[in-house]
């Protein structure tokens, strides 16, 4: 009751130290130790800041307070999406392995445990709300207000969110445009001038666009040598940047979602330590160039909503792999049993390899031939595969309706090939979330 009264009757003190309680032991020693905490009455804060947020930001550990302070990059009214921030944090070094590891690799997915587990644990103590849940994306959260007002000022030393053209003119354009800005989220128009303060920005770690950027030729994303997370969405001009992204040696992931990019750079591979690549809904987004079969360290791709219809040969390389979606089948003609195939482009037998996948997304599968072929991609072997989404054409699969007797017949063949496909399809028996869309 003592603790309740500290809270002044405030509906967000009373989640945020519920919250906090919930982790400790329902003693009457853990509490008072709450009570006592010199946290309450710290100073310094701003009038409009709460010490009781205070006092719950100081209870995490060092490690999540980073991962809590990542999430104000997202402006408000964006949803913070679990299978998008973890990675990121990932990505920025905030997830360390607990113990120890032969490689990096071999603690890679432990590490995507710990990070989903700081996620939850941030819903728990309610510094982050969740709206919804999704068997594809995880969980997606908001962030009250306060909170993120919190945050934003306990980080602004390192970070930066601009959301409109006052904060533009006093940081972007204005004398703070000198300090050392780690993390920069823009959600507002970027004009050419904004982009050649932006180049000075040389320690940058993570840069988060969301918004319409004017660019001119020869700008570039060069000088962000530092660069680990890049994450652009809803953004135009981007195939003015493209031939420089190879330049950002040290990117671990890269984001492009609803963007007018057409093409990625030829020497992708010497982004040689991404650790994810996500293209959503990038529809001028055609192919992917040869050399993404060298990043061996590539952990996820997410190619669905491209217009990606192969993949190159070799793709089977990339055995870290643990999330791939939006993966498009393609039927060599040698494949199909035709000698006049160049064969350059990766079928579904490359699958076999990538025995690390927990989610998977196949697209097309209407174009496979036989089942044979399905077999070889050896899915019900892939031990830690969760999620399986398995995509028909429901174009290419309505063309065999018809009312003639000979379009029965050639309906009911398709139908009876589908299901022969589907067989060899099968998922292992440690699946959880299957899903099959289309088909006759």
């Amino acid at each position: 009751m003592d603790i309740l009264k500290k809270c002044d009757g405030l509906p967000l003190a009373i989640k945020v130290i519920g919250g906090l309680l919930s982790t400790r032991y329902p003693s009457e020693l853990e509490w008072k130790a709450v009570l006592e905490s010199p946290a309450w009455s710290v100073g310094g804060l701003p009038e409009q800041l709460d010490n009781r947020l205070y006092l719950s930001y100081e209870d995490l550990s060092p490690q999540l307070k980073q991962c809590f302070l990542y999430c104000s990059l997202f402006p408000k009214g964006t949803e913070i999406i679990q299978n998008v921030i973890t990675p990121m944090w990932i990505s920025e070094g905030f997830i360390q392995p607990l113990g120890a590891s032969s490689s990096f690799h071999d603690g890679y997915g432990g590490l995507e445990d710990i990070a989903i587990q700081y996620y939850r644990e941030l819903i728990n103590r309610n510094l982050i709300e969740p709206t919804a849940k999704h068997s594809l994306t995880g969980y997606r959260c908001t962030m009250h207000d306060l909170v993120r007002s919190f945050a934003e000022y306990m980080t602004r030393d390192e970070s930066l969110v601009v959301v409109d053209d006052k904060q533009a003119s006093t940081t972007l354009r204005g004398g703070s445009s000198s300090m050392l800005v780690r993390r920069l989220s823009l959600g507002r128009t970027v004009s050419v001038a904004d982009w050649a303060v932006l180049q000075r920005q040389k320690s940058l770690r993570t840069l988060i666009i969301s918004c319409r950027v004017n660019l001119k030729s020869g700008d570039s994303l060069g000088s962000f040598s530092s660069l680990r997370v890049l994450y652009i969405w809803s953004a135009n001009n981007l195939d003015r940047l493209v031939d420089s992204l190879s330049k950002l040696r040290h990117l671990r992931y890269l984001h492009l979602e609803d963007t007018d990019v057409s093409r990625l750079p030829e020497d992708i591979h010497k982004m040689k330590f991404l650790l994810h690549m996500h293209l959503p809904n990038c529809k001028k987004l055609g192919h992917l160039p040869s050399s993404i079969t060298k990043l061996v360290h590539l952990t996820s791709l997410v190619l669905n909503g491209t217009n990606i219809s192969a993949v190159p040969k070799g793709f089977g390389g990339l055995s870290n792999l643990r999330l791939l979606r939006g993966f498009p089948v393609h039927v060599d003609d040698m494949d199909a049993g035709s000698s006049s195939s160049s064969n350059s482009w990766c079928s579904l037998q490359e699958l076999a390899p990538l025995s690390q996948l927990r989610d998977l997304t196949l697209d097309g599968l209407e174009k496979v031939p036989a089942c044979w072929m399905a077999e070889k991609a050896m899915i019900s072997s892939k031990a830690h595969l969760n999620y399986l989404e398995l995509n028909y054409n429901n174009h290419s699969a309505s063309k065999h309706t018809t009312t003639e007797p000979c379009g029965d017949q050639e309906a009911n063949e398709k139908q009876q090939q589908q299901e022969e496909v589907l067989e060899k399809l099968c998922p292992p028996t440690c699946i959880e979330n299957l899903s099959v869309l289309g088909g006759t």
